[in-house]
């Protein structure tokens, strides 16, 4: 089975509620911050929810098939790693959310340490004026795999909660304790 049919199976057979919804504007754009042991959650359970988002995505070959199913799920891929390439990129990204879309951010990746925010969710909140909504997933049951995440995804029929917690603004002023909401909000209690 592929990577592809098993997000659509576990899409069809997951139930999924969302809490917190109340806090989000109807329509509005966010930037969705939560860690990345949780991805192929997200994937799941946001399968339709991703209709003029953008994504930063590392360029390298093997994630290929992870660009094209982004690319049938609605989501416009920008293509940056660490460097200049990554500064571009995530400038680009800075503008789109600006200019009206929304981004799931996993600021803790892609190689770690896992549950340390990284600055970059930060700075594109600061750069676009858009809010940050720290994300906590709970699915079970689940799979847990040995990455240095421990990274999660949903078993065929799994129960997924996604909760959005209130949205943050960030500005030059609160930068630092933001990135303290951020990382608590995506741990929660």
């Amino acid at each position: 089975m592929t990577w592809g049919t098993s997000l659509v199976l576990l899409n069809a057979t997951c139930r999924v509620r969302f809490h917190g919804t109340e806090r989000l504007v109807e329509g509005g754009n966010y930037i969705y911050s939560f860690w990345h042991r949780f991805l192929g959650v997200w994937f799941v359970a946001a399968l339709r929810r991703q209709r003029g988002h953008a994504w930063l995505q590392h360029p390298a070959a093997y994630m290929q098939p992870v660009h094209i199913v982004l690319h049938l799920m609605g989501v416009r891929t920008v293509l940056g790693s660490s460097g200049e390439e990554g500064r571009r990129a995530a400038a680009t990204l800075t503008e789109l959310v600006k200019n009206g879309a929304s981004t799931s951010i996993t600021p803790d990746g892609p190689r770690g340490p896992a549950h340390e925010l990284k600055k970059g969710v930060l700075h594109i909140a600061l750069g676009s004026g858009i809010p940050i909504v720290p994300v906590r997933m709970h699915t079970r049951p689940s799979l847990r795999l040995p990455t240095w995440d421990r990274k999660v995804f949903p078993l065929p029929f799994a129960r997924i909660d996604i909760t959005f917690e209130t949205p943050i603004h960030v500005t030059a002023e609160n930068f630092e304790e933001a990135g303290r909401r951020v990382a608590e909000g995506m741990t929660g209690p």
